[in-house]
Order: structure tokens, then C-alpha cells, then sequence
């Protein structure tokens, strides 16, 4: 039984030749609506598209796991119903290469994948919150000793001139 979609959800799996971002509340559809729709794109008769060439980005990798789930049991329906489409068992074959992922792995994966593009040492690291929270303290500290330097350099000129005043008055006042 095909579920009934809304007006925005059945615009969503219809809209073509666009990208979209899909944003609503937990619990409306989202993951439905959007497994619909790429389940759309990759059977379209038409103008199919390899699900290897799709970018879906989700927050969390239980979500992005889940989409891939439900894309894998859609696609596995789908083959039930007509066993010998070749694009079909294609898409199900190319389904472990999907990028089916969150922000941060995806921008992990060009990074690694194009590092010398951008001019990264390849061995970059990703940070954890701790790493973020002492790397945030070493620059707040390296700036508070620039800035304390920077007085400090501040004083020794106004010392020297005032130095340079005193032996000035001196030669004159002897």
C-alpha cells in the first residue's frame, strides 16, 4: 500500500532538476518523502540517475544509516515486483558507494580525497571536543602573551625615550 503524501511532500518527490533541502519536524515524513523520491530518481524510465551520483546529508549517522536502509529495502521491493530490471540490481549494487552521509563525513571525504587541491597535509586530523577545547585555550593563550608582549615591548620604548630624555636634560644641565 503506497502511503498518501501531501501537497509539500508529493512536491518534494516530484521536483526534478533542482537540488532541495528538506527541512520539518521530527515525525513528518522526511526520511519517507525523501526515499521516494530518490527511489524516483534512479527508477525513472526517462533520465535515471546512479544512486552513486546522489549527495543525501543528514545530521546524525543513525539517520544517514537509516536512510540507506530504507533505500536498500525500497530498492529490494521494487526488484520482488519485476526480478529482472538490470537497473534495478545496478542501483542495489552501487548502493554501498551512495553518498548517503552526514556534513561532516562528507566534508571529511573531499578533504581526503582532494587535500593536495587545497593545499592540506594529508594526515590531518579531526578533532574531538577536547581537542577543540585545548586548542581554543592555546590560541586564547598564545594571544594573551602577544598582547602581553606586545606591552611589554610598548614600555621598553617608552622607557628607552624616557631614558634618552634624562640624558638629554643631563648634557644640558649638567
Amino acid at each position: 500500500m503506497k502511503p498518501q503524501w501531501t501537497a509539500d511532500q508529493q512536491k518534494v518527490i516530484d521536483l526534478r532538476d533542482s537540488n532541495i533541502l528538506v527541512s520539518a519536524a521530527a515525525g513528518s515524513g522526511k526520511t519517507a518523502v525523501l526515499v521516494e523520491r530518490i527511489i524516483g530518481r534512479i527508477t525513472d524510465r526517462q533520465t535515471p540517475v546512479d544512486i552513486d551520483r546522489l549527495l543525501v546529508v543528514t545530521f546524525t549517522k543513525a539517520a544517514a544509516a537509516e536512510m540507506r536502509g530504507r533505500i536498500g529495502e525500497a530498492l529490494q521491493q521494487k526488484l520482488e515486483q519485476t526480478p529482472d530490471d538490470d537497473n534495478l540490481q545496478r542501483q542495489i549494487g552501487l548502493l554501498h558507494n551512495a553518498q548517503i552521509t552526514t556534513i561532516d563525513s562528507f566534508c571529511q571525504h573531499i578533504i581526503r580525497n582532494y587535500f593536495h587541491v587545497i593545499d592540506l597535509d594529508p594526515m590531518f586530523q579531526v578533532g574531538d571536543e577536547t581537542d577543540l577545547k585545548r586548542l581554543f585555550l592555546v590560541r586564547c593563550w598564545s594571544r594573551n602573551m602577544r598582547m602581553h608582549a606586545k606591552r611589554k615591548i610598548r614600555y621598553f620604548w617608552m622607557r628607552c625615550r624616557c631614558l634618552r630624555q634624562e640624558e638629554q636634560t643631563k648634557k644640558l644641565n649638567p
